[in-house]
């Protein structure tokens, strides 16, 4: 898989950022109470987007060439994520391990809440991969700059030591989930929309 640069970001509509976790839910036809169960695999990102009102020849081109570069789902692109804002440098991968759903990490300021519950990060993985994820409790540093991020889904891989996380400009990566991808024309003006989700 590569990376295929969007040539027009502003451009690029963002809609319905979900997130699909396998489980299953068993109810008791005698009580009414439910069971719910972790399922195989991992939680995913998925979303939509759409380009609409490309009206010259010119920008057509560049995202003419932008979809059929993805070749449906064997490529991706990043979806940008709301950007932050934070006092001093961004974080790296402590020594410690986490437990796929918190990381240790250190080299930022001391004493200092760097972002709150609800911002994302994305978190470089040794394959190649990144991982987008949402934090679920403020990260807060201690009096050496170091933190344990709290966050939702998992990771799937180990991150290595050192790594940097990417606090202030966060992204998934993204790919179509249909083969087929494409423009629309009506009276001149061009068009698509298609489903995506995380490319792990």
């Amino acid at each position: 898989m590569s990376e295929i640069t969007v040539p027009l970001p502003d451009e690029l509509l963002l809609d319905n950022l979900n997130l699909s976790s396998p489980t299953q839910v068993n109810r008791s036809t005698w009580t009414g109470r439910r069971k719910v169960l972790g399922g195989p695999g991992v939680a995913i990102w998925q979303g939509n987007v759409s380009i609409s009102g490309i009206a010259t020849e010119v920008d057509e081109r560049q995202w003419r060439a932008f979809l059929f570069a993805l070749e449906g789902p064997a490529n991706w692109f990043r979806w940008p994520l709301p950007r932050n804002t934070h006092i001093g440098p961004k974080p790296r991968v402590a020594t410690a391990s986490g437990t796929g759903k918190s990381l240790a990490l250190d080299g930022m300021t001391a004493n200092t809440r760097i972002l709150q519950a609800g911002q994302f990060i994305t978190i470089p993985l040794p394959s190649g991969h990144a991982r987008a994820v949402c934090l679920t409790a403020d990260l807060v540093t201690n009096g050496t700059g170091q933190a344990t991020a709290q966050f939702k889904p998992g990771l799937t891989e180990t991150p290595a030591d050192n790594a940097e996380v990417e606090t202030v400009a966060p992204y998934i990566p993204m790919a179509p989930t249909d083969s087929v991808v494409g423009l629309a024309t009506s009276q001149g003006v061009s068009a698509t929309g298609f489903e995506v989700e995380e490319a792990l």
